[in-house]
């Protein structure tokens, strides 16, 4: 567990390593260990989650997440995608932590998959529309750079930017008992270069042959604001506002180098043209 804000916001990690074989969303031989993250907002007496990690890394999850509950009494989660690594420790977070309310964004009720009741009155938030946790405002946004239904958020309070699986590229060598490292300006170096334009090509093909345009005007609008960190759902916390702007013109790098390369040619396997 790793305290970023004092007493405002916590990280809990697990670890990928990005050698390992099967892993289908990241280049082969993805260099280093990569963090999956859940992270935690409070004030006073209300809690917030923002993601769940793997089910395989369940315990270091709720164990770092923890602490962060003392003396909380109003406890909810938010999910930016309703994939594995964004929601499937849902159940064990309910029956560990309390929750029961999960905030969500578009048509499908996250706690409606739980079986929980009083799932129903769990709030559906619009894009843009403040949540407020209490002193904590977390506004909802739609962005163009995703992958089905996502959502990153930004806590006005303090200027955080949870960005679920984009700027999540930046590995640690450091062991997996060691404290997260957070990505300074340095970072950004030759060194690293190359790591998001690999897992985006990897995670993001679709970008490839695109008119990268109106990708890269939403991204720019997203970061028009006093982003002082970054919090992806994977990789390191990227801390500081000269090293947001270095991460921002280094996605931007590669999203352009993405769009310059020809469109992947994808051929509609047999059993889906029989299935079709």
């Amino acid at each position: 567990m790793s305290e970023i804000v004092a007493g405002r916001l916590w990280q809990a990690s697990g670890w990928i390593d990005g050698a390992a074989p099967g892993i289908t969303w990241l280049p082969a031989q993805f260099p280093g260990r990569l963090r999956v993250n859940a992270y935690a907002l409070r004030d006073g007496a209300e809690w917030i989650g923002i993601d769940t990690g793997l089910p395989v890394h369940w315990d270091a999850i709720r164990d770092g997440l923890a602490p962060s509950l003392a003396g909380t009494t109003r406890r909810r989660l938010l999910n930016t995608r309703r994939e594995q690594d964004g929601m499937a420790n849902l159940p064990a977070m309910l029956r560990a932590f309390g929750i029961t309310e999960a905030p969500y964004v578009g048509v499908l009720n996250p706690l409606e998959l739980t079986g929980v009741a009083g799932a129903a009155a769990t709030p559906r938030l619009a894009v843009d529309e403040i949540l407020a946790v209490g002193r904590l405002r977390i506004q909802p946004l739609r962005v163009l750079l995703r992958l089905l239904a996502t959502n990153w958020f930004f806590e006005h309070t303090t200027s955080t930017l949870f960005t679920s699986d984009s700027f999540g590229w930046i590995t640690d060598d450091a062991s997996a008992d060691a404290a997260p490292q957070r990505a300074g300006f340095n970072v950004f170096g030759d060194s690293a270069s190359t790591h998001p334009t690999l897992i985006m090509g990897a995670k993001f093909d679709w970008l490839r042959g695109i008119d990268p345009a109106p990708i890269l005007a939403d991204l720019d609008a997203v970061m028009d604001r006093p982003v002082l960190r970054i919090c992806p759902g994977m990789g390191r916390v990227i801390e500081g506002a000269d090293a947001v702007r270095a991460a921002h013109a280094t996605l931007r790098s590669a999203i352009t180098r993405l769009a310059a390369e020809p469109a992947a040619r994808w051929t509609m396997p047999a059993w889906i043209k029989e299935t079709t």
